[in-house]
């Protein structure tokens, strides 16, 4: 009953001087302390998604829609030229409407136009070519460059997502023993620990390309697109069991 009644006192103590961030657990009569500890690690991307569009507007909606099909068909085509397999490419939008025209449009004065809007996705391991990939598109009728997404693939965010847990407990441990050596107890083992889930980091291109960009010469600027960095994180809780 004294052992218990020790453990008790030592509980209410700890609650009151740890409220953050430390707290004593609900787990009977072993006194515990909880941290959490946060653990990074800073990456290159190995994997880029882009998203180019063809679109195109007619008083006639059969004619938008050719036209469309024959642009976004060469748009592809010249893609896969660049050795980027048909899986890699996937229509990711597909939209027709119409609308009355503006006074400033050159369809001014017309009832009615058609517009006809094809995107396309573009993944590539090959972050470097992001550029060129942006090029040949818009050089081939693409006119819609909607974003540059930079990501890791989930073979490597699954191996450095282990690597940000094994800092994330170092931390959790380095406080559990801050703590313990400032309250005068010792640490005697763990008695949960709870992981947080995580999403694979993306980072998006400032620079973009857009149609007027490119026009038909032979002699243009390349599209510079920069990776960058990513962060791939982990946090833990781990609630410890201490003793006098």
């Amino acid at each position: 009953m004294i052992t218990k009644m020790k453990g008790l006192g030592l509980c209410l103590l700890m609650v009151c001087c740890l409220a953050v961030p430390v707290a004593a657990a609900d787990s009977g009569d072993v006194p515990s302390i909880t941290v959490s500890g946060t653990g990074s690690v800073t990456t290159a991307p190995d994997e880029v998604i882009i998203s180019v569009g063809v679109e195109t507007t007619n008083t006639d909606p059969v004619t938008a829609q050719q036209e469309n099909a024959q642009k976004s068909a060469a748009v592809i085509d010249a893609l896969k030229g660049l050795g980027i397999a048909s899986e890699d490419i996937k229509t990711s939008g597909y939209r027709m409407y119409s609308h009355t025209p503006d006074e400033d449009s050159i369809f001014a004065g017309k009832k009615e136009v058609y517009v006809v809007s094809n995107t396309v996705t573009v993944t590539s391991n090959n972050v470097d070519r992001a550029g060129e990939i942006i090029d040949i598109a818009v050089m081939s009728g693409a006119n819609n460059v909607n974003y540059v997404r930079f990501t890791i693939s989930d073979e490597k965010a699954q191996s450095l997502r282990a690597q940000a847990l094994i800092a994330a407990v170092a931390q959790a441990r380095g406080d559990a023993d801050t703590l313990a050596g400032a309250l005068g107890v010792s640490i005697t083992g763990v008695q949960d620990v709870t992981t947080y889930g995580s999403s694979t980091p993306i980072a998006y291109a400032d620079n973009m390309a857009s149609g007027s960009m490119m026009e038909s010469s032979k002699a243009y600027a390349p599209t510079p697109i920069e990776a960058g960095t990513l962060d791939v994180t982990a946090t833990v809780n781990i609630v410890y069991a201490i003793q006098n």
